[in-house]
């Protein structure tokens, strides 16, 4: 499960800060000194670097978030701070074998430089000003990197993942979806498919394995403890024959795909990877996006049943969800008209068609992230006890598939996906 979240609230408190995180060697300040200098031309020296974990345990499981900051000393004798985020890849062999297979790096890199720079050009060119995402820079290393302006001095931040965002927030979000979603699908129509290590139209040779691994991890622990949950007996045994054969499913769902209206999916679309600002008086000004490592070009179905079903406070994930469905696709289409797209415009009736055939998304997302949306902060809760067959590893599993609140939110939505079709 990856996790760009650049500042959460809890970021700065005594549990963010102690926790026992090595912090890379390479991580100096010489390393980073070309890119203060672009900010501010007439850096004398930097007095004072820091680089602390951003994020605390259970805020991210893939990937080392660490918050630099610096005081420097301009050659006036002023003194300015100075806060960047950076994002690296943790000592674990597993997950360094996951960021080989998939070049993570590389790939959030290739987003940052090409994608958004051309999709926000797009939009320019038609006379809107649109902005996905923070401001990226480049370091002379070798290691695994992306660096990020810290949004956070603007006032950005994450609502409560335990909470869930309301509809404010979601409608928010799906503005800005639609937006990317509909750049990205003019951008195909005009230029021609993403190069593959972005669109990710098909599974990579070698993956099939990996994928296996990791359902087996995530549906062993649920299943065994969704034989409490109410009402399960009407629809266990669907459940389990659809996770026994989930990499067969999920590579036909994809396949499938290439015959409708495809985006490029930002592919984590959960609350965590979603920053707001707001005025003074709570009122939101503008939404971006983080944690670009996982696009892929396929049907809008994926990040849409993963955002709303992940993210979206209880009591309007599904009592608002055709709502939301209609919001998202009167802002596509919105969008989709002012950028001149060339081929057929999905109705609304499309749309819904795609979320049903499209609805093992929906499954994976409850019995896949939400599961970590939706899990108290916990130092148990780090990557390695995600694939590990430890005391501690089943013990968090337990707790992620067991708790009262992914309890009652799975109880609501896997009879709803049930009657869908889903599995």
């Amino acid at each position: 499960m990856s996790n760009d979240k650049q500042q959460n609230e809890k970021a700065s408190d005594d549990k963010a800060t102690a926790a026992p995180t090595p912090i890379p060697a390479w991580v100096e300040p010489s390393l980073f000194e070309p890119v203060i200098r672009q900010k501010f031309p007439e850096l004398k020296q930097i007095k004072d670097f820091k680089a602390i974990p951003a994020l605390a345990a259970g805020e991210n499981f893939a990937t080392l978030m660490l918050r630099l900051t610096a005081e420097i000393e301009l050659k006036d004798g002023s003194s300015k701070n100075v806060s960047l985020m950076l994002k690296t890849a943790f000592d674990i062999d597993i997950f360094k074998q996951m960021v080989q297979f998939h070049d993570i790096f590389t790939v959030e890199s290739d987003v940052y430089k090409e994608v958004i720079p051309e999709l926000e050009d797009m939009y320019r060119a038609a006379g809107v000003e649109v902005k996905f995402g923070p401001n990226s820079y480049e370091l002379t290393t070798d290691q695994p990197y992306i660096l990020l302006e810290d949004l956070s001095t603007r006032g950005f931040k994450n609502m409560n993942r335990l909470e869930g965002l309301d509809q404010e927030h979601v409608l928010a979000a799906l503005t800005k979806l639609a937006q990317w979603h509909a750049a990205s699908a003019v951008r195909v129509a005009n230029k021609g498919l993403y190069k593959t290590t972005i669109g990710r139209e098909k599974i990579k040779e070698g993956a099939e394995v990996m994928l296996k691994g990791m359902f087996d991890n995530m549906f062993t622990p649920f299943l065994k403890c969704a034989t409490s949950y109410e009402g399960v007996e009407d629809f266990y045994e669907a459940m389990k024959a659809k996770s026994e054969n989930m990499v067969e499913h999920f590579i036909k769902q994809t396949e499938s795909e290439k015959q409708g209206f495809c985006v490029l999916n930002h592919g984590d679309m959960w609350s965590n990877n979603v920053m707001f600002q707001h005025d003074a008086f709570g009122n939101i000004k503008e939404t971006y996006f983080v944690d670009f490592q996982l696009p892929r070009y396929g049907s809008p179905v994926q990040d849409l049943y993963y955002f709303l079903l992940s993210s979206s406070k209880y009591e309007i994930k599904l009592a608002s969800f055709d709502y939301f469905i209609k919001y998202y696709h009167d802002c596509l289409v919105q969008n989709l008209t002012l950028l001149n797209y060339s081929k057929k415009v999905p109705t609304l009736r499309d749309l819904h068609i795609m979320m049903y055939q499209g609805g093992i998304w929906g499954f994976v997302t409850v019995t896949g992230v939400m599961c970590a949306v939706l899990l108290d902060p916990n130092e148990d809760a780090r990557g390695e006890n995600l694939f590990a067959n430890t005391e501690v590893a089943k013990s968090l599993q337990a707790q992620m598939y067991g708790n009262a609140r992914y309890r009652k939110h799975a109880e609501a939505l896997l009879p709803w996906l049930y009657d869908r079709g889903a599995f």
